[in-house]
């Protein structure tokens, strides 16, 4: 979003709205003066009694929006469930209503309110992003929206969908394909050049004024300006045939047949009346609602995004609002125009926004007829279905967890489990993992792992013994203990489990131990078992039982973290034993040694020259390299 400056002098600091004491929120609100609010555009800024943010909102008159939460005009349920909870009111001025768009959703990123919509960085948006500003610009798959001058487009459904489009472009339009690195530093072309699918910029064979002729065309593409790059291509083909260039006129003509019959295609399922829009969808069943956003380039549908909302306390038409300034912020591309199921209040503020962060006019609608309609309409039975879907996902994963907590009778839903894992070979570099499920999905922003210290040698069960300690000991302290606690393993994990348990006073913490099955074991060992306390034989349950195949999808998960940290931490040590043992290579070289060239292995066969054109490399640099390794004799 574009930067802005709120009047910030014109904070009210009146001490009528300072914090009462515990206990005071009714008198604070009999005895706030709304007529010290001013009447100008800002955001409000609402506390509880303990000063906790609680609320953000914005208005295009402060002091009529304040009126309406004191007198109790606004009769909606969550403005009067929002005000109970209100003990101070801050207010800040801005110049305009677009400013103060703005400034509510830097105050939403910032303090977080517990009654607001906020949106998490979001890393799933798939674009393609092309940079005109370089030489010999590419085309790039990105997951992350940035400022930096390059056009982005999209955003696209799944990687599925961008693969394919990618496949298209090259073999239309013969971009380069390879890395900067490669492009800098190659000899030779490409089996791509041979195949027709490539220019060779790398090795001169186009100038960076015809290279980027294509780009151009790459870009029609992309925007969905299909009769604009007909029209192009045409003419190119003109004159190039007048000027006697006929080879250059006949690669043209086979780039424009292949468009065409790849259009035809498309125009088979474009949709009409929806050019270049993203449509907003909404369906809302008591307090958890579902907005669903349809994207439309160049008449067609090209992907969709879902946002789910549970136990909201904001009007509709505020949540979709909040909703769309905190999307277009990160979103990669702004479409002409949006269309809502809702009137907003604040639409065109949010329309001149998106103008100024699109530097071209952007619209705001709601429409009421009309194929604009139709589509929202289109819109809102996505959302609708997305709802039903979620659900039914929901009281499916509930359903597991029911039969997870029948099998291992324990006291309560086993809503959180954490799993924990060792990983090692012959007790080097010994590690822990632990894996969190929620509800039956992996929370793995909660996952941790653990490098061991104080077991020696190949034992297990003193590893487990200390990631167990280390993280309960914490869960106490933080009041923060699972549902039921998995180790990986036997009788023997589990003893572990159940004496850390004993140790630290919380024995009765639910806990359980599940048995991996090994090829070439007897019939009745030959499928997962689970450990419990206090039962001498192992639970077998059927392999397509569904609790089992939770339990084991933890396991799993859990075993592939501790393999991968393991693994991370093997690779650092035969890059300080081997590599950086070499003289002139430091962590940094022999980094960047591994991240090209892919291991030690392929270090030691590849040829001086690729070594010595790496950054920060030379000859005889490169030559060290190659002597320090064959002096090593092998490779660990």
């Amino acid at each position: 979003m574009p930067q802005f400056r709120p009047c910030y002098d014109d904070i009210m600091n009146n001490t009528k709205n300072m914090p009462p004491a515990p206990g005071e929120r009714g008198a604070f609100l009999a005895s706030f003066d709304a007529a010290q609010v001013p009447s100008a555009p800002g955001c409000y800024l609402m506390r509880d009694e303990k000063d906790r943010p609680i609320y953000v909102g914005k208005a295009k008159n402060l002091r009529a929006r304040i009126r309406n939460y004191l007198n109790e005009s606004d009769s909606r349920y969550s403005v009067k469930f929002l005000m109970r909870r209100v003990a101070r009111i801050e207010f800040i001025v801005t110049e305009t209503e677009k400013e103060a768009l703005f400034l509510e959703n830097s105050l939403i990123k910032e303090h977080r309110p517990r009654y607001n919509v906020r949106l998490r960085d979001d890393k799933t948006y798939i674009s393609l992003r092309i940079d005109p500003r370089e030489d010999f610009p590419r085309v790039t798959v990105v997951r992350r929206y940035r400022r930096d001058g390059a056009r982005y487009f999209g955003p696209y459904d799944s990687a599925g969908t961008v693969r394919q489009i990618l496949r298209w472009l090259q073999r239309i339009f013969p971009l380069r394909t390879c890395s900067d690195h490669v492009l800098q530093n190659r000899t030779r072309p490409c089996i791509y050049h041979q195949m027709k699918q490539c220019d060779a910029p790398c090795v001169g064979l186009i100038d960076r004024e015809a290279y980027h002729e294509t780009v151009a065309q790459v870009i029609l593409a992309l925007e969905g300006r299909n009769e604009d790059l007909e029209r192009l291509l045409l003419d190119k083909i003109a004159a190039h045939a007048s000027a006697l260039e006929f080879e250059k006129a006949a690669t043209l003509r086979d780039r424009l047949y292949d468009l065409r019959r790849t259009l035809e295609r498309q125009r088979a399922v474009a949709v009409p009346g929806a050019e270049d829009r993203d449509v907003f969808g909404l369906y809302n069943e008591g307090r958890f609602t579902e907005i669903q956003v349809l994207f439309y380039r160049g008449g067609k549908m090209i992907g969709g995004k879902s946002f789910s909302f549970e136990r909201s306390e904001m009007p509709l038409d505020e949540l979709l609002s909040s909703l769309i300034v905190q999307y277009y912020a990160e979103a990669p591309a702004i479409p002409a125009e949006v269309l809502t199921p809702l009137p907003l209040e604040d639409a065109d503020a949010i329309a001149e926004a998106l103008t100024e962060q699109r530097g071209a006019k952007a619209a705001v609608l709601c429409p009421q007829r009309g194929e604009k309609r139709a589509l929202v309409a289109l819109a809102e039975r996505n959302a609708r279905h997305a709802f039903e879907e979620k659900r039914m996902a929901e009281k499916a994963r509930l359903d597991v967890l029911e039969q997870v907590q029948h099998m291992l009778r324990l006291p309560r839903l086993p809503r959180r489990i954490e799993c924990f894992d060792i990983s090692t070979i012959q007790g080097d570099k010994t590690v822990a993992s632990m894996a969190v499920f929620g509800d039956g999905r992996p929370e793995k922003a909660r996952y941790r792992r653990y490098a061991i210290r104080g077991a020696a040698g190949q034992d297990d069960f003193a590893a487990m013994r200390e990631a167990l300690m280390r993280r309960l000991a914490r869960a106490i302290e933080e009041n923060d203990l699972p549902d039921l606690l998995l180790v990986d393993g036997g009788k023997g994990q589990l003893g572990v489990a159940s004496a850390v348990l004993k140790d630290l006073g919380i024995e009765d913490l639910p806990h359980a131990a599940i048995a991996k099955a090994r090829p070439g074991e007897d019939e009745a060992r030959a499928q997962d078992r689970i450990f419990t306390p206090n039962r001498a034989n192992p639970i077998i349950p059927p392999p397509s039982h569904p609790a089992l195949l939770l339990l084991g999808r933890i396991r799993d998960e859990a075993h592939r973290f501790a393999v991968r940290y393991h693994g991370q931490r093997r690779k650092k040590a035969v890059v300080a034993t081997v590599l950086t043992a070499i003289p002139g290579i430091g962590p940094a070289r022999a980094r960047t040694l591994l991240n090209v060239l892919g291991s030690v292995a392929k270090i030691k066969a590849a040829p001086v020259e690729d070594i010595a054109a790496l950054p920060g490399f030379n000859r005889k640099l490169a030559e060290a390299v190659l002597d320090g390794l064959g002096a090593t004799g092998r490779v660990e």
